[in-house]
């Protein structure tokens, strides 16, 4: 999906990432004793490695994963969402009550778009952010690549199977660079296989206080996570554009974009318990989005 869209007096044609069905054209917007927790082995990230919280003691979906016999954590990760706003924050906790508790039966493949969405009001989504080439922009259902972002970094310590998955624009706040996954109905979705002979069940929760968002993949046999590694192949600066604005005093500037790096990122997985397990995810790159300046003319 494509949208031609002006940002702060720019003009851009890219795709929409992480977003619903609509975005914004007025940018005047201002433990039980039978439980084993498995802990996954951190990861080798770049330099700039977000803050990763830490996961909460009691796991989410701990009561219903012992009921039906899924009682080993086999992989759990927890991102932080200080960077939401109030809507986007609803966003975030609502794909957390509609992902805890979903159960995928041996050889199913979970869809995040066909479980989620779609990412409208209709459905009980609010405005949010989303990547628009670039550019940080107001969309519709923004927040719910978080969900599946922090899915696919568990997903990576189990060894399971990635069907689809699509890389942001621009990193994430919340995750390495090479451990996200964005989502657009009907465009992009993010699928993984259970290929496991037995069920899995996801556990999901977000803390509304602390704003941590977390997922848990339980199953029914202790597995050995695997290992998540990095490599920043190269890193590119953000450029700095002015805008003129007769709304602000002659001479005075005002910073409405501050601008991100950009990073090419290798990844790839390996479990010391198996020989030759080593596999490639492949290779990606970050756009570097501009530090906008409004400098007044008034």
């Amino acid at each position: 999906m494509f949208r031609l869209l002006t940002i702060a007096g720019f003009i851009s044609l890219f795709p929409v990432q992480c977003s619903g069905a609509a975005l914004a054209t007025d940018t005047s917007r201002t433990a039980v004793a039978s439980i084993h927790r498995v802990d996954a082995t951190p990861s080798s990230s770049p330099s700039s490695m977000p803050y990763m919280p830490p996961n909460p003691s009691h796991p989410p979906g701990l009561d219903h994963a012992v009921e039906v016999g899924l009682k080993y954590v086999l992989a759990e990760r927890t991102t932080n969402y200080f960077h939401a706003s109030p809507t986007q924050s609803k966003n975030i906790e609502l794909v957390a009550k509609r992902l805890n508790g979903l159960i995928l039966e041996p050889g199913q493949t979970f869809s995040y778009n066909h479980e989620l969405g779609p990412y409208t009001a209709a459905n009980g989504y609010g405005w949010g952010r989303a990547f628009l080439g670039d550019r940080i922009v107001p969309s519709m259902g923004g927040g719910v690549c978080q969900g599946a972002s922090t899915l696919y970094s568990a997903l990576l310590r189990t060894g399971l199977p990635i069907v689809e998955r699509h890389q942001h624009g621009l990193t994430v706040p919340y995750l390495p660079a090479g451990e996200d996954a964005t989502v657009s109905v009907p465009t992009l979705d993010f699928r993984f296989k259970n290929n496991f002979a037995t069920p899995l069940m996801i556990g999901a929760s977000a803390d509304s206080d602390r704003r941590f968002f977390t997922v848990v993949l339980w199953g029914a046999a202790p597995l050995h996570p695997w290992a998540v590694h990095h490599r920043v192949l190269y890193t590119s600066k953000y450029p700095t554009l002015h805008k003129r604005t007769n709304q602000l005093p002659k001479g005075q500037r005002r910073v409405i974009f501050p601008g991100q790096n950009g990073v090419r990122v290798e990844t790839w997985v390996d479990n010391p318990d198996e020989v030759h397990s080593k596999k490639r995810l492949g290779v990606d790159t970050y756009l570097a989005s501009p530090r906008v300046i409004e400098v007044g003319q008034g």
